[in-house]
């Protein structure tokens, strides 16, 4: 023997390569046509294609060819491996008529094992036990039938020719038997060209045990001990151990003994396995494999016996003991513990199909004691639908069967496997079971605990990263034009200030005796506090509240060591939980947490709708009250509860639960009008005094103030503007706080947007007045829409005795970042570069302005100028409302839609019931919103309810309960899979926009981990980011190159990702449509489909990622007057589609691309 062809693929070719050039062999190598880029074809000092024009599998089992391959290339001996034709008599005569060595045992041999009723035979006589069964194999149903009136079910169908569960089916009842016998047939006649098939008593669960034996020609025969087999899937082994640990010595001992009767009577020689089934102390004889079995890794492992090697040496004539040197039977010993698991391209979460891809990034374990045969695994390499789905087969060794599992389990760990699905994590799952680490699983195992099948691939997360930074590079953020990716420098923030206590604590405060002594401690400070909206309204309202959580955090401590003496951070509320999940796909309740870790010693502030949490409708009241508990357990002080209409029955509900809570019900009025002129008679001085009496009354810890939106006046909707009023004045502010202090006792807290200006002046006045506190924002996040400047309002009360106490230095150190990041943030800027005086007209609101002027942008109004006088007359037409969200959306839905219909308020008053209004302003007029001051217009009311009653009482109490276990249910249901009391509030909210964050997440995977440039318009060529997906773990990806796009407008992507490449594809959303490129397809690339005439594409049947069946109809083109049918060459799924009907095409154009394979379950 001196050259070696091995009649196999995969790993097991790699293995006997190795072997042979161990023992100084020649190796020669087959493949098949499908197979030329894998591992095996390199590893053979020699390659040639075989089975050419055959199927893939036919290749392999091309007998002749083979032949021929191995006399042509000069080897001697043909070693078959598993599978295929390792076990084919007919095969091993013809290799040894041709003069060759076959390395497996003698031909009458392999023509006893494979005929069950020869093996069973061979059995008895040898003195071994087997299964009920059928005597000789059969193609009549008759005879399967009669055996079943007879043992009874279940009972175990087996092909003939049979090998690796392949025609096996477990049958229960005599239908099933019916139904499953044809498919059983059928596979065992495609798999091994035999239909004939056996039916035997099947043993439910039980130990399924084997032996391997090796004999040679000299007549010595030796065992190497057991392996336990017993863990399996629909008949298929999943993970293999050896020994047996979980059986008695002396029944392992019998087992052995038995396997080497039987093989000693036959005369047996080289390498063999005899399968047992083992019930309680009775094992009965199986089958034998006359060849290498898969898991022969493990006992080498344990034996240290190189069974490949043997079967070679055996081959070749030597003996056992005189020439392999191996020790007597009872010399032989066992080593430890060894367990196999296969790595496969199979799908837990699909019912275990396989799956086919390129693999993006491939990392292996390695180590003392652990053992890897590859097949065809590496970054790049492409998984195919042709063969079996094993990558690698991962072996451990240990002293003891505890410690092998330990080491599997780290072995399974340390693989990182990106591109295609695979079953790693099932198996993880399946190690940390009691009953595996016994050893004492069966073979019914898997299938009686289905739960072990409910298991999550690991995510893989640098893929999905990939998909989103390709994403946004390509297509741009969403709501955002496309441009050019911007460089800003790298922002290294360190933290600048030690921990620092406030010299009163008021978390603690409140915690320990209550909101009472927060208010009194309040009043009697005698220094202006602040209230610091930096991480909350200031930029909701300067760019429509995109600031990510990840910006907040990274000051938030010095936040809190550097301003210790604020009254509190409003950092949660408003608008925040729509656009954290729509736009920075974000958890707000997260932020929350984090936010209250980061800041132990401040109150943290909400902005609250009284009846509609964060929402833009009224729930039910066990949502408000299940939100204000849930948000106060994670982190919320002070709840500023208010009304969009002032509506006192909507919040009285929401002050109750905040103080039933134990946190401080900061109670709003919103202010409107001016108190200074009469032009707005609903909102004078006496009735904002009311209000506060009545918002005490109802047990309001502290007043606030929300100065949002003037009034304006007209005598019709077309006339000019005749008076102007405005926010809050600083004249106004004056009376209205004096007036407050005198009529109640409780804090007064104001709030304003400095749109006009005159924030500070107004702060200075209401300060001098005796207000509490004020809310004031970093200045790079202040001015304009936003709050006033905490360090400007800082200065202005230089010399005041009520100056706060406010450590100016670190205020403008901690400025300098907020400076730096405001970039990141310009995308989103409402363009308001200076005070607008004109909002004393329009009366919108400051925290609106962004996100109106966004929603604007959106439906293509680009006059904004336009909005903001229709604004202003819609406020008029609707009776001179407050407008606070979600009021104010109201009046900028109307106005978006009477400017897209070019309708005046004359043509919404005289014929208003012939439109089809918003539904927020529908919701409005018909109460859900409560009930506006003075009452609704009632003839404008009529029209645009067109008959429906409206409400006169608050909506929440009519609403019915939300069950939360059905939400929690439909949640699960829609893949959440664990969801929390916070995802199903989330859900009751927001349904739809929570169930696509929860789906996107999936998709995406952790972007809040992304820097906020990459985040917002991806990577610049050749651009290096890094980013920390938890401790001590971050990527290092660099973005390489972009393709052009292809003719259905796909990208490719060209990164690497801690050092390994990889690819994505994007589609490019502005590419113009299909079939603009004229892309050829590509000849000796099968998989493409081209169109066999130019014309034009009548009609297209597919879609992408759709299965189609061979011979299926795709396209109909016309070209002449005549029309064309293209059909699918062969099965597959429609990986890529590139021209629609309509498009005009060139001859041989690429229409699509198929991938062959079966279709997935």
């Amino acid at each position: 023997m001196h050259k070696v062809l091995v009649a196999n693929r995969g790993e097991i070719a790699i293995r006997i390569f190795r072997a042979c050039e161990e023992l100084g062999l020649k190796t020669v190598g087959i493949y098949a046509k499908e197979d030329a880029l894998s591992i095996h074809r390199f590893k053979a000092q020699e390659s040639y294609q075989v089975g050419a024009g055959k199927a893939p599998i036919a290749a392999y089992l091309d007998m002749d060819d083979i032949i021929r391959i191995a006399k042509q290339s000069g080897a001697d001996t043909i070693h078959p491996g598993y599978g295929l034709l390792s076990e084919n008599a007919t095969f091993a005569r013809k290799v040894r008529a041709a003069g060759l060595t076959f390395v497996g045992p003698r031909s009458e041999l392999l023509d006893v094992f494979g005929d069950k009723v020869a093996a069973k035979e061979a059995a008895h006589k040898a003195g071994l036990t087997t299964i009920p069964g059928t005597p000789e194999p059969t193609r009549d149903f008759t005879e399967i039938q009669d055996f079943t009136a007879k043992h009874g079910f279940p009972v175990m169908l087996k092909a003939a020719s049979g090998g690796g569960g392949k025609g096996m089916r477990i049958v229960h009842s005599e239908s099933e038997l019916e139904a499953v016998y044809q498919n059983a047939v059928n596979e065992a006649k495609a798999s091994f060209g035999d239909d004939r098939m056996y039916v035997e008593k099947y043993i439910a669960s039980a130990k399924h045990v084997e032996v391997q034996v090796l004999g040679d020609e000299h007549g010595h025969l030796l065992h190497l001990f057991e392996r336990d087999c017993s863990v399996q899937r629909r008949q298929q082994k999943v993970v293999e151990i050896a020994p047996a640990v979980a059986l008695p010595l002396a029944l392992r001992n019998r087992i052995c003994q038995s396997a080497v009767d039987l093989m000693a009577s036959l005369h047996y020689e080289n390498a063999g396995t005899v399968e047992f089934l083992v019930d309680g102390d009775q094992y009965y004889f199986i089958e034998v494999n006359p060849r290498v079995q898969v898991e022969h890794t493990i006992t080498e492992l344990i034996t240290g016996v190189d069974i490949v090697q043997s079967q070679l040496r055996i081959a070749a004539g030597a003996d056992l003991f005189a020439d392999l040197h191996l020790p007597q039977q009872d010399a032989l010993r066992e080593n430890g513990a060894a367990i196999q698991c296969r790595i496969t391209t199979e799908d837990p979460e699909n019912n275990f199909m396989p799956d086919t891809g390129t693999i993006n990034t491939y990392r292996s374990p390695g180590g003392f004691g652990i053992r890897l045969d590859v097949g065809n695994a590496y970054a790049g390499a492409v998984v195919s639908p042709y063969f079996d789905s094993l990558l690698v087969k991962a072996s451990v060794h240990a002293p003891s069967f505890p410690a092998a599992v330990a080491k599997m389990q780290r072995a399974l760990h340390e693989f990182q496997i990106t591109g295609v699905k695979t079953n790693v994590a099932f198996l993880e799952h399946l190690l940390a079971t009691q009953t595996f680490r016994t050893g004492e699983a069966e073979t019914a195992f898997i299938d009686a605990h289905p739960e072990l099948l409910q298991v999550q691939a690991k995510p893989d997360i640098a893929s999905r990263l990939l998909w989103y930074i390709s994403d946004v590079t390509v297509n741009g953020f969403k709501g955002v034009e496309r441009q050019s990716q911007k460089y800003y420098p790298e922002l290294q923030y360190t933290r600048h200030f030690a921990a620092a206590k406030p010299q009163t604590d008021l978390v603690a405060l409140l915690k320990n005796e209550g909101a009472q002594a927060v208010t009194d401690w309040v009043k009697a400070h005698p220094a202006l506090l602040l209230t610091d909206t930096t991480f909350r309204d200031a930029h909701q309202s300067l760019f429509a509240t995109r600031m990510r959580t990840r910006d907040m955090l990274t000051v938030a401590e010095d936040m809190g060591n550097g301003l210790p003496n604020l009254f509190s951070m409003e950092v949660w509320g408003g608008a925040t939980f729509d656009v954290a999940y729509r736009f920075l796909n974000e958890d707000p309740w997260v932020r929350l947490k984090k936010l209250r870790a980061a800041l132990p010693h401040t109150l943290l502030q909400m902005l609250f709708r009284g009846s509609n949490a964060v929402g833009y409708q009224n729930y039910p009241d066990n949502v408000i009250k299940a939100f204000i508990n849930q948000a106060a357990n994670d982190g919320v002080d002070v709840f500023r509860i208010f009304d969009s209409l002032n509506w006192l029955p909507q919040m009285t509900l929401s002050i109750d639960t905040v103080k039933q809570a134990g946190k401080i019900a900061e109670a709003t009025m919103c202010y409107t009008g001016d108190i200074l002129s009469d032009a707005h008679p609903k909102y004078q001085l006496a009735y904002y005094v009311d209000l506060a009496k009545q918002l005490v009354d109802a047990g309001a810890d502290m007043i606030a103030i929300k100065d949002m939106a003037g009034g304006l006046n007209t005598q019709t909707a077309t006339d000019a503007i005749q008076q102007l009023a405005g926010l809050l004045k600083p004249q106004a502010a004056t009376e209205l706080i004096a007036a407050l202090k005198d009529a109640v006792t409780v804090p007064i807290h104001l709030h304003t947007h400095d749109t006009t200006g005159n924030g500070i002046a107004t702060y200075l006045a209401a300060t001098n007045a005796g207000v509490d506190i004020v809310d004031v924002a970093q200045s790079s996040f202040s001015g304009t829409t936003s709050q006033p400047s905490l360090e400007s309002l800082y200065y202005a009360l230089s010399g005041n005795q009520r100056q706060p106490e406010v450590a100016i230095e670190k205020a403008q150190l901690l400025n300098r970042y907020f400076q730096a990041i405001r970039p990141y943030y310009a995308d989103f800027s409402n363009g308001v570069t200076g005070p607008l005086t004109d909002i004393y007209t329009v009366q919108m609101p400051g925290g609106q302005y962004s996100n109106l002027q966004q929603q604007a942008h959106s439906m293509g109004i680009t006059d904004f100028e336009a909005v903001k006088a229709m604004y202003a007359q819609v406020n008029t037409l609707f009776g001179d409302i407050i407008k606070v969200t979600p009021s104010s959306k109201v009046v900028g839905d109307m106005a978006l839609f009477m400017l897209q219909n070019h309708l005046t308020p004359q043509d919404v008053k005289e014929h208003g019931e012939q439109y089809d209004f918003p539904a927020s302003v529908v919701a409005f007029f018909k109460g859900d919103l409560g009930q506006p001051v003075g009452g609704f217009p009632k003839a404008l009311q009529e029209k645009i309810l067109k008959g429906q009653k409206p409400l006169t009482v608050r909506p929440g109490q009519l609403a019915k309960p939300v069950d939360f276990a059905a939400v929690r249910q439909d949640l699960i249901a829609a893949g959440v899979p664990d969801p929390s009391t916070e995802d199903i509030l989330s859900a009751v909210l927001y349904p739809d926009v929570f169930k696509a964050y929860a789906r996107k997440q999936k998709q995406i995977g952790p972007v809040t981990k992304l820097d906020s440039p990459s985040y917002f318009q991806g990577m610049r060529l050749g651009e290096t980011v890094e980013v920390p997906i938890r401790a001590g773990k971050t990527l290092i990806i660099q973005l390489n190159a972009i393709g052009k796009a292809d003719a259905s407008g796909m990208k490719t992507l060209y990164f690497t990702v801690d050092g390994q490449k990889q690819e994505i594809q994007i589609r490019d959303a502005h590419q113009k449509s299909a079939g603009l490129q004229h892309q050829l397809a590509e000849p000796t690339d099968k998989n493409q489909i081209g169109a066999p005439m130019a014309g034009k594409i009548v009609s297209v049947a597919i879609k992408q990622g759709q299965h189609v069946a061979k011979g299926e109809a795709l396209f109909v083109i016309e070209a002449m007057k005549m029309e064309t049918t293209v059909h699918a060459p062969f099965s597959g799924t429609v990986t890529h589609l590139y021209v629609e009907a309509g498009a005009l095409i060139k001859s041989q154009e690429l229409l699509a691309k198929l991938q062959p394979g079966a279709a997935k379950q």
